[in-house]
């Protein structure tokens, strides 16, 4: 999936469902332990229940930290976040992964490619 055409919006429903959460009406998804709301509502200035994994470090960590997500200062205003890193040659560090200038959303765009990868089946034909 091109996560790069997605919007901010986009990318945090789809987090919200990857981490099992349901559709109860147009914009509200629930699960077992909260309530997932995207949009402030107009005129409130809080909404407890408000998830931006993009752009809240409180709702990114726990899905960063659980994951094993590494986040790097890339070069030139851009960061890497990353699922996998490996030495190389005895030397350096390896690391592959999304960069973008907003560390969040490059760590929630490589939650969902975890989450895709781990339901790829394997074709051993």
């Amino acid at each position: 999936m091109d996560y790069s055409k997605m919007s901010d919006f986009e990318i945090n429903m789809s987090v919200a469902l990857a981490l099992g959460a349901k559709e109860v009406v147009p914009g509200i998804f629930i699960d077992d332990n909260r309530r997932y709301e995207f949009e402030k509502p107009r005129g409130k200035a809080g909404n407890k229940f408000f998830f931006d994994p993009c752009n809240n470090l409180a709702d990114a960590w726990p899905i960063i930290q659980s994951n094993g997500i590494s986040i790097v200062k890339y070069g030139h205003g851009m960061w890497l976040a990353s699922s996998d890193a490996y030495w190389v040659d005895g030397v350096e560090w390896q690391i592959d992964g999304e960069n973008h200038p907003n560390p969040l959303r490059a760590a929630m765009i490589v939650f969902l490619q975890m989450q895709e990868s781990d339901n790829v089946q394997d074709n051993s034909a």
